[in-house]
């Protein structure tokens, strides 16, 4: 579910102002009070988030008016077909007929309407067959909003309001079932007695008792368990997050999110106590962690420069956040900083400026080279390099450093940094990072000196490689002479799924003490392939194109090339290196680097070496 189409007028310093193919990120850059707060204001009062206020009429006597699509996806349609959204049908086939007789205007999976506020503050959704649709609000995506006050107690309780929204409403009362002198002491002896009634013959005293009881065994703890995996990844290892459950009468159920620090004795404390840089990294880890929940819609993320409060270091991890959040979800985001823009490709940038009469709109060619100047990137940290690496991904760019050390000479300097090289890992090899990096590498002379490495994802190398190939022919005309050409020897598509699957040969394993035996190998991987790997959509796509079955252990040792080209790294490599991390992941990677024939990594040497600063630095 996603705004693909935003029309605003007679908004605060907005008169019209139209943005047009919208995808799932949409980051708004400019300069200060160009009005790109503005925007997202607007679709908070659209969504009924906000109430309108006097100031934010432009014309005081005009109506201020937000047009908008939404698409909505195949999924995102089951899910308000299960949740009964606008009717209770059960058959589909009637349920979406009668879903689209509500809602005229949904035509071709998108929703259009235009939600207007006259000068006295009424709120309507004119969608060109009725003037006030009150099914429009229904459908209307959900959004969490994170403004500059990174405000975490109205997001959380926005989301977990929505997580299990009868039982925090319905539970009321304190007392014991059984003494109404008593206080409740949460030990349920009570349900016994009310599971033998019928739903008719219960009291809402029983009911909102009963509710308390299913509510006290929702498991938190697991939700927890997750936040904190995103949150100690993106930021903060040394600090947990627990949710605990308040029964007070006056705060109906509040739930306090509580700081555990491991590192000072376990010391507990309000999430409050987190710095503000923190607190914008755990908003972003909490929104992570729920969307990951089973049977949660997608939503819409909105938050105002994400960067305030950030070392720049966290404004690379909060960029990395929203680009994984912006998968499933759609995120809309305003920013002054380079940091946020780089995961994202230029179709999900707008630049926000005023016009000559100095209203709000957007400008309609986004020129990259001038928001990239205007934020203050530079071509600093290509300085003193012979050569480029752009990869996908932070791990390759840790472990293609250990294969450079182990073939080629004058990597390292007597500091154990790389020696005029540089590594640069990305999310996508055409992403604004990564365009970026070209362009200062074509400033800086480097000519055709860089490669770019990128996973296959099971895909056909040859041609994803034609692919990048032309989509950077295309851009080098667009935009003459900024960009180096991008030759097929600039690009490798890795042999495998990615870089981890080069660490899975059986036979090195053995001889680094990762596996005991290479049967070993067949064993346990045979054994994950029946736990869950059978679910996996990519090992469901190797089967369904190589036309194959996996009976038995054999079929996994006649078919392991095969797995390895089509199945996720990821998935594969924690099966035999999860128990390793940090240095300790280094180390071992290392000891496989040294153990394996040269060959392990023929593809990818054969890219390197066929460029001459490589070429004269083997060993």
């Amino acid at each position: 579910m996603k705004i693909t189409y935003i029309k605003i007028r007679n908004f605060k310093s907005i008169r019209d102002i139209e943005i047009c193919d919208i995808e799932n990120a949409l980051i708004l850059v400019g300069k200060n009070s160009t009005g790109k707060t503005s925007i997202i204001d607007a679709l908070l009062l659209t969504a009924g988030k906000t109430q309108v206020e006097d100031y934010q009429y432009r014309d005081a006597n005009t109506s201020i008016e937000v047009s908008l699509h939404i698409e909505f996806s195949t999924e995102d349609l089951e899910y308000f077909h299960k949740k009964g959204t606008l009717n209770k049908l059960r058959d589909y086939d009637a349920w979406y007929q009668e879903f689209c007789t509500k809602l005229p205007s949904f035509q071709d999976n998108v929703l259009s309407f235009t939600c207007i506020i006259t000068p006295q503050k009424k709120v309507r959704y004119d969608d060109g067959f009725q003037k006030n649709n009150p099914y429009i609000l229904e459908v209307f995506p959900k959004i969490y909003h994170i403004d500059q006050t990174r405000n975490l107690e109205a997001l959380q309780n926005d989301v977990f309001n929505f997580y299990d929204k009868e039982s925090f409403q319905k539970l009321k009362d304190n007392q014991c079932t059984f003494d109404a002198t008593r206080t409740c002491n949460r030990c349920f002896q009570c349900i016994g007695l009310i599971n033998k009634k019928t739903p008719e013959e219960l009291t809402l005293f029983e009911t909102a008792r009963l509710l308390q009881y299913k509510l006290f065994h929702t498991n938190l703890n697991e939700f927890a368990k997750k936040v904190n995996e995103h949150f100690h990844a993106n930021a903060s290892p040394s600090q947990d997050i627990q949710y605990v459950m308040n029964y007070d009468i006056d705060s109906l159920l509040h739930i306090d999110t509580l700081v555990r620090n491991k590192v000072r004795g376990g010391s507990v404390g309000s999430i409050n106590l987190l710095s503000e840089g923190l607190r914008s990294i755990y908003a972003l880890s909490f929104l992570e962690a729920y969307i990951e929940e089973e049977d949660t819609l997608s939503c819409i993320i909105m938050i105002e420069d994400p960067e305030i409060y950030l070392h720049p270091q966290l404004q690379k991890v909060a960029s990395e956040i929203l680009y994984r959040l912006s998968k499933k979800n759609q995120v809309l985001f305003t920013t002054h900083s380079p940091n946020l823009i780089f995961n994202f490709s230029t179709k999900q940038i707008r630049e926000i400026i005023l016009d000559e009469e100095y209203y709000t709109i957007a400008r309609q060619d986004t020129d990259i080279d001038v928001i990239l100047d205007d934020l203050g990137y530079t071509a600093n940290d290509l300085m003193n390099v012979s050569f480029v690496f752009i990869v996908e991904g932070k791990q390759d760019s840790n472990r293609l450093p250990l294969l450079l050390e182990k073939y080629y000479s004058e990597i390292y300097d007597d500091d154990g940094k790389l020696q005029r090289i540089t590594i640069i890992p990305t999310n996508s090899c055409t992403n604004i990072k990564t365009y970026a990096n070209l362009k200062y590498i074509n400033k800086l002379y480097l000519k055709d000196q860089f490669l770019m490495i990128r996973d296959s994802d099971g895909k056909n190398p040859k041609y994803l490689k034609k692919q990048l190939c032309n989509y950077y022919s295309q851009r080098a005309k667009e935009d003459l002479g900024n960009l180096p050409k991008i030759e097929p020897k600039n690009v490798l598509i890795l042999k495998y799924y990615s870089f981890e699957n080069y660490f899975l040969e059986p036979s090195v394993m053995k001889k680094i003490g990762v596996i005991r035996s290479e049967e070993d190998f067949y064993n346990i991987l045979y054994k994950k392939y029946k736990d869950y790997l059978f679910k996996l959509n990519s090992f469901k796509k190797l089967l369904r194109t190589k036309n194959f079955r996996i009976k038995n252990k054999q079929d996994i040792k006649d078919h392991i090339e095969d797995i390895k080209i089509y199945v996720r790294g990821h998935n594969l490599f924690d099966i035999f290196y999860g128990r390793y991390h940090g240095t300790a992941e280094q180390e071992i990677l290392k000891k496989y680097i040294d153990a394996a024939p040269r060959e392990t990594f023929q593809d990818i040497f054969d890219a390197i070496d066929s460029f001459v600063y490589f070429e004269n630095r083997k060993k």
